[in-house]
């Protein structure tokens, strides 16, 4: 046996300020995400609390946290450390399950990527929940606020890639639009001006990703585009058949393999 980390870096490098990621079976079956940084490798488990430990006898720090503030009991330093800590880790492994959806996306490996892009809103969704729960009970920092965007941007560009995967693009079009919306009422809920969210990235991307689907596809309205159209006008009948559309919305062709993502 070594304690050489080249043997399990050798092929796989990965260029400084960056990050790569890979799903592996270790040699008891079970799978784990491997995160390859400059100085080294980290490896999560690939669902629940990624460091697989638990705390207190709670699945999560965040349960342990939410249980007693929820019983408005105190919440020692140490449970509060634990909880950032858990943050990260679960931050970590969003952005991993995020390379590893585009890497899926780029080889057309459309199951994979739904897999990835899946587990990739879980842990979304974890994030979101921690951080919710330090904000209630210890207040907004920038940390939290900067943050929350930051998960807020991920959601929107994962559904609407996952939209996309399943040869919806009327619907990556709304999600991408939609997803732009709500990242701008969220930066204003958290204090920016208007000048500084007209020009945040991530709004920028989302609309950016928006116009280029319309282009790539042909979208020059969608359903919902016209059905508000029609409502407008009030043509009723031309309305109920775009209802109609709507609920018959499905499959579209397959998307494009070359199809690029507008780069942040």
């Amino acid at each position: 046996m070594t304690l050489d980390l080249d043997e399990l870096t050798e092929g796989w490098s990965c260029p400084s300020g960056e990050l790569r990621a890979r799903l592996i079976t270790g040699r008891d079956g079970c799978e784990f995400v491997q995160i390859r940084l400059d100085l080294g490798v980290m490896q999560l488990a690939p669902t629940g609390r990624p460091d697989g430990a638990e705390f207190r006898g709670f699945r999560t720090a965040c349960e342990c946290v939410d249980q007693a503030a929820r019983e408005r009991q105190r919440v020692d330093r140490e449970a509060w450390q634990e909880l950032e800590r858990e943050l990260q880790q679960f931050n970590y492994r969003r952005v991993a399950y995020g390379h590893l959806a585009e890497d899926a996306l780029r080889a057309s490996d459309d199951a994979a990527t739904r897999r990835y892009i899946a587990a990739a809103l879980d842990d979304v969704t974890a994030c979101e929940r921690r951080v919710r729960l330090q904000r209630e009970v210890l207040g907004e920092t920038p940390e939290t606020s900067t943050l929350s965007a930051t998960l807020a941007f991920d959601r929107g560009r994962l559904q609407t890639q996952l939209h996309l995967v399943d040869g919806q693009f009327e619907r990556a079009v709304e999600q991408a639009e939609a997803s732009a919306a709500e990242l701008e009422r969220l930066l204003a809920e958290l204090g920016h001006d208007p000048d500084a969210i007209a020009d945040d990235p991530g709004v920028a991307y989302l609309r950016e990703l928006s116009v280029k689907l319309r282009r790539e596809y042909g979208i020059t309205q969608t359903l919902r585009e016209q059905l508000a159209e029609a409502i407008e006008r009030e043509d009723f009948e031309s309305a109920a058949q775009l209802r109609d559309a709507l609920r018959r919305r499905s499959g579209t062709p397959e998307r494009p393999t070359d199809w690029d993502w507008p780069d942040m």
